[in-house]
């Protein structure tokens, strides 16, 4: 499969007129969490040729492609494949900011092709504001559990838990290690557990809800479970955020930009 990605973001790459500087697999597969029937979120970061970025109607930062299984290209609804890719200085500017999600493109462990820059990976580790990932991943637990499990009265699906307890236990991570969390949720779970953070029976019943949903489809469905509803709701009530780093944007990011962009990503130009 690995392949026949790397020869879609080629034509895309072609198609668009642009360069990869890095495409990789994000949501659920990245976080060890997909179903049997799992499509695939490719997302990649892309750059143009440097008189692209001078026009007075410049082309679109954002570029949305989606395949089916044939691998022809179709709506996103239901795609087999969704890709998404970011202009580099679109990408650069959300990663400035401690945006969550270019922050795990970034620790993605699935490469499809091309090299993240070590400057950015550096600042997606040691450098990101642990405010905002903290209150990110708060928010994403709370709106999964307030429009997916809440108003269930007796069924819910093994996805919903998990998106929302990812959200919930990633924000906890935060607080507790000031660390960005592990991008393999279960590696995430296991330190909180070892280190006392969440109690056995939760962390039993998260290990079991991830293997139900890796051995079913996408739609199985599960009974709600009333100790889990019970930790969400205590976690959502707590408000506790970490201290917000301060920093200064570092200069390099520029560097990296005009890299790519002008020199080709030669570092000795």
């Amino acid at each position: 499969m690995k392949q026949k990605i790397v020869e879609l973001i080629n034509k895309v790459a072609e198609e668009y007129n642009i360069k990869i500087l890095f495409c990789v697999e994000s949501g659920s597969r990245a976080w060890g969490l997909e179903s049997k029937d799992r499509d695939y979120d490719v997302r990649f970061v892309f750059y143009r040729d440097p008189k692209e970025y001078v026009l007075i109607n410049p082309k679109s930062q954002v570029i949305n492609v989606s395949f089916n299984k044939e691998f022809e290209r179709c709506a996103p609804e239901g795609c087999f494949i969704d890709m998404q890719g970011f202009d580099l200085l679109k990408f650069s500017k959300m990663l400035s900011s401690s945006n969550p999600t270019v922050i795990e493109w970034l620790n993605s462990d699935i490469l499809y092709c091309g090299e993240k820059p070590e400057e950015y990976i550096r600042f997606s580790k040691e450098l990101f504001n642990f405010m905002s990932l903290y209150y990110h991943y708060k928010s994403m637990g709370k709106q999964n559990y307030l429009k997916y499990i809440k108003p269930q009265s007796y069924l819910s699906t093994p996805k919903k838990y998990l998106y929302t307890c990812r959200g919930i236990i990633c924000a906890l991570y935060v607080k507790e290690y000031l660390e960005l969390p592990k991008i393999k949720f279960i590696d995430t779970l296991k330190r909180l557990y070892i280190d006392k953070k969440i109690d056995e029976e939760i962390y039993l019943l998260l290990i079991k809800i991830i293997e139900n949903k890796k051995s079913q489809l996408e739609k199985h469905s599960i009974e709600n479970i009333n100790i889990l509803d019970e930790f969400i709701e205590h976690q959502l009530k707590i408000d506790e955020a970490p201290n917000k780093r301060h920093f200064h944007l570092p200069e390099y990011f520029n560097d990296v930009i005009i890299r790519y962009i002008f020199n080709g990503g030669d570092k000795d130009v």
